[in-house]
């Protein structure tokens, strides 16, 4: 018989990758601390009733290009979100999250350490401002990308893209001109600033 899904929670917080549960037993306290986890128990896992199951899976190192796709059909947002954020995720993973209706998603992968040029000028486009953020803040972002977030609506955004460590001088310019002083003073504290501009930048509003 299974323990509960509370049990499990708190065994999975003290067991050992050696522990004695069978993934039968206990699949949460197995899939998280296992080391012994086949592609067989992600498959298994990903058709179980419980979210909180299909999620760890989903999320699991050890899922495949197959196993990743189908979790960015499951049903649940927080099963397809965890799927956006797998390591493992390829181009076409994130291209199919970034079309997700559901904003979390398409933020993960805007973010997600994979995600290309075409996926960030995708998610810079994106109606909402949190996934443009996410955009901007990944950092495969480059200078073309932040003078795009350098002209986002939204503060925060700007203020985001003046602190990247990848700007340009170019990049910089622009914000120590943004109208909004937040935008100027992060990217007067951008280390880059002082490399850019040794003596100082007389240009601000």
């Amino acid at each position: 018989m299974a323990l509960s899904k509370e049990h499990q929670n708190f065994i999975s917080r003290f067991a050992k990758p050696d522990l004695h549960y069978s993934f039968e037993d206990a699949p949460i306290v197995y899939l998280e601390k296992s080391n012994k986890i086949t592609k067989e128990h992600i498959d298994k896992a990903l058709d179980d009733e419980s979210y909180k199951i299909r999620l760890i899976a989903a999320s699991h190192p050890i899922a495949n290009s197959e196993q990743i796709y189908k979790a960015l059909n499951d049903k649940s947002i927080d099963v397809r979100q965890a799927a956006a954020s797998n390591i493992n995720a390829t181009k076409e993973h994130l291209d199919k999250a970034l079309d997700d209706k559901n904003t979390w998603i398409r933020s993960e992968a805007a973010k997600h350490p994979n995600a290309t040029k075409e996926h960030i000028d995708k998610a810079l486009d994106d109606i909402d401002m949190i996934v443009r953020h996410s955009a901007i803040n990944n950092p495969n972002a480059i200078a073309e990308h932040l003078d795009k977030g350098l002209n986002d609506t939204h503060l925060g955004n700007r203020v985001m893209a003046a602190k990247h460590p990848n700007v340009t001088k170019e990049n910089l310019l622009k914000a120590l001109n943004d109208a909004k002083s937040l935008v100027r003073d992060a990217a007067v504290k951008n280390p880059k600033y002082r490399e850019y501009f040794p003596n100082g930048h007389k240009g601000l509003i």
